[in-house]
């Protein structure tokens, strides 16, 4: 399997590292030479990667193009290549929807949009994808989990929850450093707070129907310590706050697109 990347910061890092320690056979990976350091890193650290001089290099030689260049760059840089059919496209371009993207990569007929996570580096990892071919989602079930959407305007909803990574690690270290303000030991805090909630993520995961509001009533049993806390959050509005900071967001995002 021949891959290309076009572009080849954080996200595609993560992805390169993900597809060299997944279980794929006779796998080769081309680089283009933008970002030298990141290019060369992972060019001497797994023998099926090998950087190109030029982007068009890169299209030469493989069959599956992921670009993941940044949005204002991406029609200078994309426009002067030349794509042929064999090639499927993935694209990574915020704003970048997908009617401008197929003209862009013509007469390559199979082009798709993925959001993944840096996360993808250790092969767990919701993998949105739009207009992906069942080539791109079972290559991406090699490093995570290809969710398909059913619309593009699906897709940058979803997209829209990626903005809540950061205040997920805010709410987990407020609650280790409350623990270690009481007087318990760092490592042990932080430990806890980790494994509670990935194990509770695994309830969820597991749970059929998923129904959060039902594990939450579960969870919450009368005059108990969850109810106390989820009344007293509730009070507050502080799930309020994540319903307006992802209509913000998602109204930003659309934004993007009618600039884009």
């Amino acid at each position: 399997m021949k891959l290309g990347f076009i572009g080849v910061g954080k996200i595609s890092c993560s992805l390169v590292e993900a597809f060299c320690t997944a279980a794929i056979d006779d796998l080769e990976i081309y680089l283009s030479p933008r970002n030298e350091a990141n290019a060369s890193r992972l060019a001497d650290t797994f023998p099926a990667v090998e950087q190109m001089s030029s982007n068009q290099e890169v299209l030469d030689a493989a069959d599956i193009i992921f670009l993941a260049v940044r949005p204002h760059d991406a029609l200078e840089i994309i426009s002067p290549l030349t794509f042929d059919p064999r090639h499927e496209i993935v694209s990574l371009v915020a704003f970048l929807q997908h009617e401008h993207l197929t003209k862009l990569v013509n007469p390559a007929v199979n082009a798709c949009r993925a959001i993944p996570l840096p996360s993808v580096v250790h092969h767990v990892c919701p993998i949105p994808l739009y207009h992906g071919t069942e080539v791109i989602k079972m290559l991406l079930t090699h490093i995570g989990q290809p969710l398909v959407m059913q619309t593009e305007d699906e897709l940058h909803k979803i997209w829209t929850l990626t903005g809540f990574i950061s205040p997920f690690y805010d709410m987990m270290g407020t609650l280790s450093q409350w623990a270690i303000d009481q007087g318990v030991n760092a490592n042990t805090a932080n430990t806890y707070v980790a494994d509670m909630f990935q194990s509770l993520v695994n309830v969820a995961q597991k749970a059929h129907p998923m129904d959060f509001a039902a594990l939450s009533r579960h969870a919450a049993t009368a005059k108990g310590l969850n109810e106390q806390a989820g009344k007293e959050i509730k009070a507050k509005g502080a799930h309020q706050a994540y319903v307006e900071s992802a209509d913000n967001i998602y109204q930003r995002i659309k934004d993007g697109l009618k600039k884009g």
